[in-house]
């Protein structure tokens, strides 16, 4: 089965706690409603490293955000990203969690996110339950949003060497 690279958007792709923004980053406004923008910042490089990183490892790219659809059409077109599997997670208990156990059942996966810290009990077993595959939890500080070190430690992680 194909591993799984997960990618939230903001912290990991709108590192929207950076002041100022880093090196590369573009502004971007997108429309949410009738007179409302939202204003988001994007590295347009991460498309590239994404589809490089899942081209790499035969693995499949996948949304885990909520943006939900709305990040096929307002961010993945801006990171030259073609359209993604959505994981949907509204309603759930436990955050993420259930939604990607569902998806990623028998399949590893690495995960860049900056709230890892939410539900620290269900991260414990969420990982636990899908011991021995491999199950990368990259936490993306959302002042920096995804870095070169973040790739490595998806790299080492589907090596074997995490």
């Amino acid at each position: 089965m194909k591993p799984l690279i997960l990618v939230d958007v903001d912290g990991p792709l709108n590192p929207w706690a950076a002041h100022p923004k880093p090196p590369n980053y573009r502004l971007f406004e997108i429309k949410v409603g009738w007179r409302r923008k939202l204003r988001i910042w994007l590295d347009p490089d991460h498309g590239d490293q994404l589809r490089q990183l899942a081209e790499e490892f035969g693995a499949e790219l996948a949304w885990v955000t909520t943006w939900m659809h709305r990040a096929n059409v307002e961010i993945g077109p801006r990171l030259g990203l073609p359209e993604l599997k959505v994981i949907e997670f509204h309603a759930e208990q436990g955050w993420k969690y259930p939604a990607v156990a569902r998806y990623a059942y028998g399949r590893p996966l690495v995960w860049f996110d900056d709230d890892f810290g939410l539900h620290r009990d269900r991260n414990r077993e969420f990982v636990h339950k899908r011991q021995p595959l491999t199950t990368a939890l990259i936490h993306v500080d959302p002042a920096t949003g995804i870095t070169g070190q973040h790739l490595g430690e998806a790299r080492k992680a589907f090596s074997g060497n995490s």
